[in-house]
């Protein structure tokens, strides 16, 4: 399976990229908006997803292994294919489907091109439950001090769930390890 690439962009086509990995070329479609941040020549990696069915063989594109789940969970979905889940990504990025699908915002789904009202609430339904566990992608898991810090609290026995909801509201600029936990436990202790 192919999970992620790096290379250079050496092609932006409408809704697909080409990557030149060493001497090959892989053609990857990304969401709109990610399309219209790339340039020609620049290097870049992306998290994919190998589609395969009867008849396709395409690799979708993501720059955050979060959006990737995303669009992972929202094929999942009875009835959306990864067509109409790159459809979703032209309205908002993975945090603001998933935002869309905590609030059951189905007017939100309904910009995007051939999901009606019935599609909108399938997913609304059908991803009620797993908006925690993509949520905790946000939360910079690959950091050290992340980790540490995460430990710490668990050490002192807070709950999985609770450190999560704490450092869900964890501000950007807040990296050191200290001042992670210092934050976690003014959350924790309301």
């Amino acid at each position: 399976m192919i999970s992620s690439l790096k290379g250079k962009i050496s092609h932006i086509g409408l809704n697909k990229i080409e990557i030149l990995v060493g001497d090959v070329g892989w053609e990857v479609y990304l969401p709109q908006k990610e399309l219209s941040k790339l340039a020609i020549n620049t290097q870049i990696q992306i998290f994919t997803y190998h589609h395969i069915a009867e008849d396709k063989n395409d690799l979708y594109g993501f720059t955050s292994r979060a959006d990737k789940l995303v669009f992972e969970n929202l094929i999942s979905v009875s009835g959306i294919g990864p067509k109409t889940a790159l459809g979703i990504f032209s309205v908002g990025d993975g945090q603001k489907i998933m935002q869309a699908v905590s609030q059951a915002d189905v007017d939100f789904f309904r910009q995007v091109k051939g999901l009606g009202s019935k599609g909108a609430q399938r997913i609304i339904i059908d991803l009620k439950n797993k908006v925690q566990t993509i949520r905790e992608l946000d939360l910079k898991p690959d950091s050290e001090n992340f980790k540490t810090a995460y430990q710490a609290l668990a050490n002192l026995g807070f709950k999985r769930d609770e450190i999560y909801q704490s450092l869900s509201k964890l501000p950007a600029e807040i990296v050191d390890e200290q001042q992670i936990i210092k934050f976690a436990l003014k959350n924790l202790a309301k």
